[in-house]
């Protein structure tokens, strides 16, 4: 695609410079441009990469191009381009793994007049470096090609079962040790919540069945009880609610491994932090 509008750029300046002969059209290398036969570019496979000469002179151009990835040079090509015409230039690049920086440089030029070959200094001679990056392909025995979550999900498996041969057995049976304690102390707090939406629930059903005698025989409470009875729900039904709601936040967090030991490595680290503070600032 790129190549077709670097043509139809100097097609369109070559119609211009034959409309209005005052202007000059450059000569050399097309700026900035390579590209290649493929793209994405893979490790392993064989693609051209491609640059463009202008010829904007009347007589017959001779140039010699390199290729270049940074320092190290990719080919040499000799052309020769005619008057007003453009030049696509290329050469095979085995694409390896890594930064790569692709750039062409006309190193030498001359036009041919009366036969002969003269010496001409072009506008210009050199590409940008076109900076590209290419990914590792890893393969199976098989010539397969491994694709990068499979190969991250091994690489976990493989860290998991090396964590295991590293981890002493007396660290693992104290760590399995300590995640019964977690569970166990998760069922004595689901039952403490359980309990305490029980006494809400209570609390609540007694409410109503005094509230309904109270209508009934409004005339027979005295003032002191229907007083006692607004204490008792005025203190107990708030203790029960934050009892529940302690026990809430209690069951999520040893519910959860991934919370309670998270919690735990942060309260360990504070911890190491004072300490660690209190011994340098001595």
């Amino acid at each position: 695609m790129k190549k077709y509008i670097f043509i139809f750029i100097i097609v369109s300046l070559f119609s211009t410079q034959r409309t209005f002969a005052e202007v000059s059209v450059t000569t050399g290398i097309i700026a900035g441009q390579i590209w290649y036969s493929q793209d994405p570019l893979v490790e392993g496979q064989t693609v051209k990469i491609h640059t463009a000469v202008w010829n904007g002179d009347d007589k017959p151009l001779v140039a010699r191009v390199e290729f270049y990835d940074k320092n190290v040079i990719l080919g040499t090509r000799d052309i020769e381009v005619q008057a007003q015409s453009l030049k696509d230039v290329s050469v095979s690049w085995k694409v390896t793994a890594g930064d790569h920086s692709i750039s062409a440089k006309i190193i030498s030029s001359s036009v041919i007049s009366d036969g002969k070959k003269q010496n001409v200094t072009l506008d210009w001679i050199a590409t940008q470096e076109d900076r590209t990056n290419v990914s590792v392909v890893i393969k199976k025995q098989d010539g397969t090609e491994v694709k990068s979550v499979d190969l991250l999900k091994d690489q976990v498996e493989k860290a998991g079962s090396k964590l295991q041969d590293i981890i002493p057995e007396s660290v693992t049976s104290n760590i399995n040790s300590f995640d019964v304690l977690r569970d166990t102390t998760y069922t004595q707090i689901q039952e403490n919540k359980v309990n305490a939406q029980k006494e809400i629930e209570t609390l609540s059903a007694t409410k109503v069945k005094s509230e309904t005698k109270t209508n009934i025989k409004s005339q027979t409470v005295s003032p002191e009880v229907s007083k006692n009875a607004n204490i008792i729900d005025a203190t107990q039904k708030p203790l029960a609610y934050l009892k529940l709601f302690f026990f809430s936040i209690l069951s999520f967090i040893f519910g959860y491994k991934i919370v309670f030991y998270g919690l735990l490595a942060l309260l360990v680290y504070i911890i190491l932090r004072y300490f660690y503070r209190k011994i340098r600032n001595r």
